[in-house]
């Protein structure tokens, strides 16, 4: 069992909402909001209840706001200016899961640390 609990944000209509007009090709597919949910980034943070995830929200929410917006568009001239925890709140719903365990065989790796 891992000491870090895993959190999923799933989108709302307003990310949606800006994903579709944010989009720089004209000739782009317009995304539904089943579709940009399909797949998730999995988060593994340190908290142990929705009352530290509450707190660690309040901290982290801005690098937490601009990886997802780096998943869609990497220029940060597409972003939204006012990255604040009401925005991302509104744009996104989170789920938390505090039990999380490595059943895997090899050691945990980071790509982000490879020489």
């Amino acid at each position: 069992m891992l000491n870090r609990a895993a959190l999923i944000l799933r989108y709302k209509q307003p990310f949606v909402d800006w994903i579709n007009a944010a989009d720089p090709s004209p000739t782009s597919h317009t995304l539904t909001l089943a579709e940009v949910n399909q797949e998730h980034t999995v988060y593994l943070v340190e908290v142990e209840d929705e009352g530290e995830l509450a707190r660690w929200l309040a901290r982290h929410h801005e690098e937490l706001f601009e990886q997802e917006l780096n998943g869609w568009y990497t220029d940060p001239a597409l972003w939204p200016r006012n990255r604040s925890l009401r925005m991302l709140k509104e744009w996104c719903s989170f789920e938390l899961h505090t039990v999380v365990v490595d059943i895997g065989e090899s050691p945990l790796e980071d790509d982000e640390f490879r020489e």
